[in-house]
């Protein structure tokens, strides 16, 4: 007779308090959250994985949590910058916040596994 004991039991998941959660409690986070996607959307191409990166992670907690509006939110305010960029910026800027646009307002960007890659441009390309 052992006395083995089943315990700690073992799993392949990553624990949950590792994960770094998308925390929205103050209107102040999601502020940030939103701000920080556009300030790589400005740095276009050189920042396009993590312009793509903070994106997914935004539209995942969007859809996680039901709020849908703010993708859409975020595809007018992507549409938004588009006007207002200065002629300094690559193209590939103008282009990607149009494609972002695009996806977030497609019905498959409501699976919370989707995630939005990048548009291949002559901008970009070998960069992604």
């Amino acid at each position: 007779q052992t006395t083995h004991s089943p315990f700690p039991v073992k799993s392949d998941r990553k624990p949950s308090y590792s994960s770094c959660p998308v925390v929205w409690i103050k209107q102040s986070g999601i502020q940030s959250d939103i701000q920080k996607v556009l300030r790589h959307a400005r740095k276009l191409p050189e920042k396009t994985s993590n312009f793509y990166k903070e994106l997914n992670r935004l539209k995942r907690a969007a859809v996680c949590l039901g709020f849908y509006e703010l993708l859409e939110g975020v595809a007018q305010i992507c549409e938004r910058e588009c006007g207002l960029l200065p002629s300094n910026v690559s193209p590939d800027c103008s282009i990607q916040l149009t494609h972002v646009a695009q996806m977030l307002r497609s019905p498959e960007c409501y699976n919370v596994n989707h995630t939005i890659l990048p548009r291949v441009t002559n901008f970009n390309a070998g960069k992604i």
